[in-house]
């Protein structure tokens, strides 16, 4: 279901007394295009009260302007982080907010429900029920696995600028092996989209602070619920992913194989050498944060993984296949 824009954000009377808190984080740096777009989008959401925490990271365009007219008309909804850190990047900013979202404290009448965290981009478009779904998911979850923390995401529908359809799941566009979820899975390839998660504070908690090493922000919270916590991927599109040439990342279709020219050509190529090396800093990253929590297959998954910087091609992609096996 395709959102609309509305009058007001979804009101506090005729929702039911266990109705859930959602605090959506939204980024922002040079989206005014579409970004009054998605945050109705947001406002719009159906089962679920929505608060929505944003912070601009020194945008240029009329970006800034756009948050606070929203936030004139919707103060007790929108709130803007407003500091002098300056520009820190896609994954920064979404640092910035999610260390906020701790400190976030829901306001009367809606204290004392239940409240979860969900990632947004600036340039998307929600459907109306993204994030009850998700939030049904969640809570199934947490009742399976109490304590942990736990993350749902979904699949995407990918659109052009004017909203014509590109593909109609992002996982099949991609080709993202969606199923492979386990931990040595998720530590070669990140499956997760942020801009679909939703999380518990829990995940928060325990996946804060972002470090460095990180690949991207929302690859380490998925590497925090496959090994400590819980995860499910929901298999329907709850978003529609704007495509457009300033897309931090974008949708790609899955690459062709590559014939090689010779058995020299395949055993040095060095295609994947760069992501393996990243691969191989962030899982060292992991080990030293959570090495006492986690179990000897998980640490010696992690050491493993840490050593795909190895020098030679041949031996980078001998060790791949064997965590792809694990």
């Amino acid at each position: 279901m395709m959102s609309t824009p509305v009058d007001s954000p979804t009101p506090s009377h005729g929702l039911p007394h266990d109705t859930c808190i959602v605090l959506v984080l939204l980024p922002v740096y040079n989206g005014a295009r579409f970004l009054a777009q998605q945050i109705e989008s947001v406002l719009n959401q159906t089962g679920v009260q929505v608060f929505l925490m944003c912070r601009d990271d020194g945008s240029t365009d009329a970006s800034a302007d756009v948050l606070r007219a929203h936030q004139q008309r919707w103060p007790d909804h929108v709130h803007l982080i407003e500091d002098a850190m300056g520009n820190l990047g896609a994954s920064g900013n979404f640092s910035r907010l999610m260390h906020a979202a701790l400190a976030f404290e829901v306001p009367a009448p809606w204290a004392n429900r239940p409240c979860y965290v969900a990632l947004s981009d600036q340039d998307d478009l929600w459907h109306s029920d993204k994030l009850a779904t998700a939030v049904a998911e969640i809570r199934r979850l947490e009742q399976a696995h109490p304590g942990q923390p736990a993350l749902v995401h979904s699949d995407l529908r990918v659109i052009a600028e004017d909203g014509r359809e590109i593909a109609p799941s992002m996982a099949r566009y991609q080709g993202l092996q969606t199923q492979r979820s386990g931990f040595a899975a998720q530590l070669l390839s990140n499956t997760l989209t942020g801009c679909t998660s939703l999380m518990n504070r829990a995940l928060l908690v325990k996946g804060l602070p972002v470090p460095p090493e990180a690949i991207m922000h929302d690859w380490w919270l998925s590497l925090v619920a496959s090994s400590l916590g819980c995860r499910t991927y929901l298999d329907i599109p709850l978003i529609d992913y704007r495509q457009h040439a300033s897309n931090a990342i974008g949708a790609k279709a899955q690459d062709q194989p590559v014939v090689f020219k010779s058995i020299i050509h395949r055993l040095f190529d060095d295609r994947h050498g760069d992501i393996f090396r990243l691969n191989a800093r962030q899982a060292a990253a992991f080990l030293e944060r959570f090495r006492p929590e986690l179990t000897a297959r998980q640490r010696f998954t992690l050491w493993m993984a840490s050593h795909l910087d190895l020098p030679v091609p041949p031996l980078q992609r001998l060790l791949y296949r064997v965590l792809r096996r694990l």
